[in-house]
């Protein structure tokens, strides 16, 4: 079990040296278990390089199957330590960044005072590398913004998109900004997945914005609305408590992204999966509710 989480980490990080760093193991303990299973299965797994490690056409074969055999001998385990009255186990989650910040800090603090002997590891990234890490059982669950048809999804709460524009813009006067009102106006297109529905949402309203840059990160936007450069429509869980020089006005028709729990499988899911599941959905709704 030890050398297929060895080899797993080996792939994640893509450096012998960066495994044996997570896993507390010397390069050559790590070489060690890689050339032992290796040896056990008859297949070479991975190329070694001076950039790196990759996998070989074998190891691209066996490493979904290696993941699985992880993932059951880890429900084993917690199965058995259930059996015993012990809550144990480990549970690995993806997140974009405005949710890992606003909302993640506050589950994994409630979650940790009642499940204590329950780890948490995080992975940070956009949606498709979210979906990506999902697909391939890198992470258990993770929160992406719905709908997602390849995964069983829970839904949690909608965050509704707001327009953002400079102080002094013609704009800034209303309480209220009819989408028709951002026809042709100089706009800055969020990169991060909402422009999915921006776009739908111009499209339905047979609106053509004047574009004139589309940006991931979401401070990048808040700063060019700051230097007059454009407005914007992003989500309320992105805005920071204040803003200065812009003012945060909401859209009509209202505009929402839904935030939910994406999952390959629930009845696949281990014990503490299934227990983290449950705590996210009680406080999540309850808080937005």
């Amino acid at each position: 079990m030890f050398q297929y989480e060895v080899f797993i980490e080996v792939v994640e990080s893509g450096s012998f040296t960066k495994a044996g760093e997570k896993l507390g193991l010397s390069q050559s303990g790590v070489s060690h278990n890689i050339s032992t299973l290796e040896t056990e299965l008859g297949i070479i797994l991975l190329h070694r390089n001076r950039n790196g490690t990759s996998l070989t056409n074998a190891g691209s074969r066996v490493v979904s199957h290696i993941r699985q055999i992880i993932h059951y001998g880890r429900l084993l385990e917690q199965e058995a330590a259930l059996i015993q009255g012990i809550e144990v186990g480990c549970i690995k989650i993806g997140s974009f960044p405005s949710f890992s910040s606003k909302m993640l800090p506050f589950l994994i603090s409630k979650f940790r005072t009642i499940y204590p002997g329950i780890q948490i590891e995080l992975y940070e990234g956009g949606y498709d590398e979210i979906k990506g890490w999902l697909t391939s059982g890198t992470i258990d669950v993770g929160f992406l913004t719905l709908p997602f048809t390849e995964f069983e999804t829970i839904p949690l709460f909608e965050d509704q998109l707001f327009a953002l524009v400079p102080d002094n813009h013609p704009l800034s006067i209303h309480k209220v900004i009819n989408v028709q009102s951002i026809h042709e106006q100089p706009f800055i297109m969020p990169k991060a997945g909402c422009e999915i529905l921006i776009k739908n949402l111009f499209r339905k309203n047979n609106i053509q914005p004047n574009i004139i840059f589309e940006i991931k990160e979401n401070n990048t936007i808040i700063s060019m609305v700051q230097e007059e450069l454009g407005i914007t429509i992003i989500p309320e869980m992105v805005l920071p408590k204040s803003i200065s020089n812009t003012k945060i006005i909401p859209i009509e028709p209202n505009l929402f992204r839904e935030i939910g729990i994406a999952i390959k499988s629930m009845k696949d899911a281990s014990p503490s999966v299934k227990k983290f599941i449950g705590i996210a959905k009680e406080l999540l709704q309850y808080e937005k509710a």
